[in-house]
């Protein structure tokens, strides 16, 4: 048994789903063990990633992809492992420490998160698929619980099917970008984290690719769906029961000139900063 889930049962399982269970049982058994003993001292046992060898073993036994980026990263890991429980102290290959923006790179991001706002009206320029594909990147850098990378996308872009699930408060936008979460991640797996951060997983992707959306020049809108708009695009695109349209991002170049609107300050919104240092 790797989790709880047999070998014979991995052997049939969808390849997705087996991916994101490798991937979930990676990062618990053996991605916080490994770097609390190469930077903290903690012991390794014998058996220490032997579940996730377990899964690996099926992954490369039913001739999967190894050259994957999580599964590449795995092996890293997994090799990294068998380092530390001979005693030694690995490097992880291009491990890093968060760095301070300099001067001119904290300027492009305040610009980035300060000007961001939601656009509803475009022209009639079409998007570039290319810049789709950096969106759809952005978003699958968002933090994700227990790496699992629920997010699953549909993108509209063909002028009937936008129109048939418009938002009618504005225009039809360019391209549609749905996000759905795969379910599995939160039901299926041997431990899945709180049922509320399915939502919370979904709502960085779309800020991530509502950010980089900003960052192209591009106007987006992030919006959400009906429950009938949500049964007519699982229909439409023949979804599979654990796939669940959640959100969506309308894109276009913006043919209009948005105010920004003002903020409360952040000190309105605390509740509660015991031991804060520095006084007023």
């Amino acid at each position: 048994m790797a989790g709880h889930f047999s070998r014979e049962q991995m052997m049939e399982m969808d390849p997705l789903f087996l991916r994101m269970h490798l991937r979930e049982r990676v990062h618990h058994t053996v991605e916080h063990q490994l770097y609390s003993a190469i930077f903290a001292g903690r012991q390794l046992g014998p058996r220490f990633g032997a579940i996730a060898r377990e899964i690996l073993d099926v992954w490369e036994d039913r001739g999967l992809p190894r050259d994957l980026p999580d599964i590449k990263w795995i092996y890293t890991l997994m090799d990294l492992a068998e380092t530390a429980k001979r005693g030694e102290k690995p490097e992880p290959p291009g491990g890093y420490l968060p760095e301070p923006l300099n001067p001119d790179e904290m300027k492009a991001w305040e610009k980035l998160l300060f000007s961001r706002r939601s656009y509803r009206h475009w022209d009639e320029r079409p998007v570039p698929a290319w810049m789709v594909e950096r969106i759809l990147e952005a978003g699958m850098w968002a933090a994700s619980g227990c790496n699992l990378e629920i997010w699953r996308f549909v993108v509209m872009q063909d002028p009937d099917i936008l129109h048939e699930f418009a938002n009618m408060e504005f225009e039809v936008e360019r391209v549609k970008i749905v996000c759905c979460m795969d379910v599995r991640g939160y039901r299926d797996v041997d431990r899945p984290p709180p049922e509320k951060n399915k939502l919370l997983d979904i709502g960085a992707c779309m800020q991530n690719m509502a950010l980089m959306a900003h960052a192209l020049g591009l106007g987006g809108c992030w919006s959400t769906f009906s429950p009938e708009q949500i049964d007519g695009i699982a229909k439409h695109f023949g979804l599979p029961d654990y796939v669940e349209p959640v959100t969506y991002l309308s894109l276009g170049w913006a043919a209009e000139r948005v105010m920004p609107p003002a903020r409360m300050s952040f000190k309105d919104a605390i509740l509660a900063w015991p031991g804060r240092e520095g006084g007023e």
